[in-house]
């Protein structure tokens, strides 16, 4: 089971210098003295580094040793039901016997900074790069896909005097000899940049949970995603918008193309879902669309709703105006929502040795995509969809925010 912690981020506002704290999973810094808010862009990824903690070896040299950091939910692929996994795993980034293998539970409890110039200390690059990290973490199997993922590379503080390598955290020697490091003197080239939260199109305030990537403006009703560094208007229809509803779920819709499967119209769906449907003329011709979760859940639930929703091909629109009804955070990228679609097809597929014999060799494409939010309203501890027949629990969307 996934290890539900996120880090935790000192960083100074943008605009003031005043000091703030994020949760590794936030993508805004929301300053609390000057009321502005920054989109945090992190180039080639998120990259931090932990202070040493040991007072009685702090007149030794620091080194930072790289780890990859992984967390995210894992989907084994093959002719049955798809298989899954939530991951919290570290890896070592360099080649170095005698350190620890893994960051360890030691620090969890450290606050992290993001790697700037001025950093005192060495520095040992990576070795092992992000696709090498990834294809460790499939176990080199190919049907494995991961999605919801923080990947990040987290320096690890160590202390060394002539001979020994030391635990910048615990002041435990490690197995090394520091004739064996191998330093470079400056931090690794890294991007940190911010752009102001503000509608591309009217100069409003953006509104959205600090950690979505999609952010909305309730003056002109557009919607924006964060990618590549910019904000991009993102096509968006609601479903189920009603005088009671509560909160507004966030669904990646795909028109995709296939060279090999049939599945391009609901009749097409009705046959290989094997849906108790009668087939009609109306079914021949219309458009299939296919549905992701735009937000993190336990993996069985993410198929479970995807699947639902898909197989309803719903009816969305564009709302008017907007109410006070919240929005959950989009937190989930296009780019993984899309690669979500693979698990997503086997899990709607009746014959799943077929389908997978037929995915593997699959190249699928996407010819346009879109934003759908469907709209609940509370019963309890759930989040009710009427149309739709389903609920949610609160709690489900609770830790779906921290995988």
């Amino acid at each position: 089971m996934v290890n539900a912690y996120n880090f935790k981020i000192d960083l100074q506002c943008p605009q003031c210098g005043a000091p703030a704290e994020l949760d590794e999973t936030e993508t805004i810094i929301q300053c609390g003295f000057c009321r502005t808010s920054n989109i945090i862009h992190t180039h080639p990824f998120p990259c931090f580094f932990i202070t040493p903690k040991q007072e009685k070896l702090s007149h030794l040299p620091v080194v930072y040793i790289p780890y990859w950091r992984f967390k995210g939910l894992e989907f084994a692929l093959g002719p049955k039901r798809p298989a899954f996994r939530a991951i919290d795993q570290s890896y070592i980034a360099v080649d170095r016997p005698g350190l620890p293998r893994s960051l360890g539970f030691r620090s969890q409890t450290q606050r992290l900074q993001f790697i700037q110039k001025g950093i005192k200390g060495g520095f040992l690059p990576p070795s092992l790069s992000r696709r090498d990290i990834l294809n460790q973490i499939a176990g080199g199997n190919k049907g494995k896909v991961h999605i919801g993922e923080i990947l990040s590379l987290i320096f690890m503080p160590f202390l060394h005097d002539d001979h020994r390598v030391y635990d910048g955290l615990t002041g435990k020697a490690t197995g090394m000899n520091s004739a064996d490091l191998g330093i470079e003197k400056k931090a690794p080239s890294y991007r940190l940049s911010f752009t102001p939260s503000q509608c591309p199109s009217c100069g409003w305030d953006l509104a959205g949970e600090t950690d979505s990537l999609v952010l909305h403006c309730k003056n002109c009703t557009s919607f924006w995603l964060i990618h590549e560094k910019k904000l991009n208007r993102v096509n968006t229809e609601f479903f189920g918008l009603t005088p009671k509803t509560d909160i507004f779920m966030p669904f990646w819709r795909f028109d995709l193309e296939f060279d090999h499967l049939n599945l391009s119209t609901m009749a097409d769906l009705i046959r290989v879902a094997n849906i108790p449907r009668v087939v009609q003329e109306e079914h021949q011709t219309r458009k299939l669309y296919f549905y992701t979760p735009a937000f993190k859940l336990n993996p069985k639930l993410f198929l479970r709703i995807a699947k639902q929703i898909t197989v309803a091909q719903i009816d969305a629109k564009e709302a008017p105006r907007l109410t006070d009804a919240l929005f959950h955070p989009a937190d989930l990228p296009i780019d993984e929502g899309f690669q979500a679609m693979l698990p997503v097809l086997m899990e709607i597929c009746a014959n799943k040795k077929e389908a997978w014999d037929m995915l593997n060799r699959e190249k699928i494409r996407i010819r346009s995509f879109g934003l759908v939010y469907l709209g609940f309203y509370t019963q309890g501890s759930e989040y009710i969809q009427d149309e739709l027949g389903f609920s949610v629990l609160v709690n489900s969307l609770k830790f779906g925010r921290k995988l």
